[in-house]
């Protein structure tokens, strides 16, 4: 009977860790196991997102641009067509120039938000 020497061991151990850095543990394009087991729990139970309620409370009101930014401030008030107003954003604490436009087509007012200059 042969016996497994050294080299046998050495040479399989190589090719094991060989094939466990090519085809690697997951997958996923990251590379790393990857859950979503985000929940939140409000009012006795879990959630799977904060509610509105909740988020206004905190941050505000909230407004998203025409590009999906999100923007929100504790105080806002209505913005007429075409006019400016400074509000302090909660959500990227700094201050910023709100202006309203008023969209026909959807019958309500869209918003552009810049950084204000002094920033």
């Amino acid at each position: 009977m042969k016996s497994i020497s050294r080299y046998h061991i050495l040479l399989a151990v190589l090719a094991l860790l060989l094939s466990i850095l090519i085809k690697g543990c997951t997958t996923n394009p990251s590379g790393a196991f990857e859950y979503n087991t985000t929940s939140y729990f409000i009012n006795g139970k879990f959630e799977d997102a904060i509610p509105d309620s909740i988020i206004r409370k905190v941050y505000g009101f909230v407004i998203t641009e025409q590009n999906g930014n999100q923007h929100s401030y504790r105080i806002f008030r209505e913005i007429e067509h075409y006019g400016k107003e400074i509000l302090f954003c909660t959500a990227h604490k700094k201050w910023e120039v709100v202006s309203a436009f008023w969209q026909s087509e959807k019958a309500k007012y869209e918003y552009m938000v810049r950084t204000h200059r002094k920033q």
